[in-house]
């Protein structure tokens, strides 16, 4: 069996400048405070746009929308957990061969 040698990466060199950071920082700013939505610059500039010219009502119905969005998000990733558990513990119990006890055999 053949064995790799570790190559050591060099160091990043620091006069180089670092690239853009992959998500950007959205501060959005509530009645009772200041949320901070870390995204990418795409959904960043979407979020720009639809948060730029909204009212008071339309914010709240926006919110009431991506919080049912949300909530059923978490009970379908629930129910797909639960229905792989179950299809797992269906497979384990066809690979273990299980007999109901019953009278004992007799010593001759």
């Amino acid at each position: 069996m053949a064995t790799r040698k570790k190559t050591k990466k060099a160091p990043r060199d620091p006069s180089k400048p670092k690239g853009a950071p992959r998500n950007k920082k959205n501060v959005l700013e509530l009645a009772s405070g200041k949320i901070a939505i870390y995204a990418t610059p795409r959904i960043s500039h979407a979020m720009e746009e639809v948060v730029g010219d909204m009212t008071l009502y339309n914010g709240v119905r926006m919110l009431q929308v991506i919080e049912a969005a949300y909530i059923q998000g978490r009970k379908d990733g629930a129910r797909s957990v639960f229905d792989d558990m179950e299809k797992r513990i269906k497979e384990s119990q066809k690979l273990i061969p299980h007999k109901n006890p019953g009278k004992p055999k007799r010593k001759a």
